[in-house]
């Protein structure tokens, strides 16, 4: 495997303009994850600019709220990767208003690469949709 030839990654104070968790990006999605056990959980209430058809959401944003939890799963094992190939299954459209609830798990990890599934569903369960990414590890997180 060869080495990250990217950019390097700042600290954690350097994500404040992130489009996904970013609390300072004013178009961003603000999204906060916390660790429960094995997983990383989120909740997220897509409004009117995060649409796509009238009154449906982009499936566009559907995808950042999954790539950015599976980005968490190694984030909180200290860990700075970049999402290297994710697939994506929309189950069904979601209603600008509508609660998500959003979870992410690793499935497996090697030295370099990390599988991690995530999932969107509503509060009763309804799924909205699933993913899957392998994610090269580029270092350690710097923290602050």
């Amino acid at each position: 495997m060869r080495a990250w030839k990217g950019l390097p990654l700042p600290s954690m104070k350097s994500y404040a303009m992130c489009f996904a968790c970013g609390r300072e990006n004013p178009i961003g999605l603000k999204l906060t994850f916390r660790q429960e056990g094995d997983a990383v959980k989120a909740e997220f209430t897509p409004g009117e600019f995060h649409q796509g058809w009238p009154g449906v959401i982009h499936g566009g944003i559907i995808d950042t709220l999954l790539d950015e939890a599976m980005a968490y799963v190694p984030f909180f094992l200290g860990l700075n990767c970049v999402t290297a190939k994710m697939e994506v299954r929309i189950r069904r459209p979601v209603s600008v208003g509508q609660q998500l609830f959003i979870s992410s798990t690793m499935a497996r990890k090697t030295r370099k690469l990390i599988e991690a599934r995530a999932k969107i569903a509503l509060e009763d369960g309804t799924a909205i949709a699933e993913a899957k990414a392998v994610m090269y590890v580029v270092n350690e997180a710097k923290r602050g």
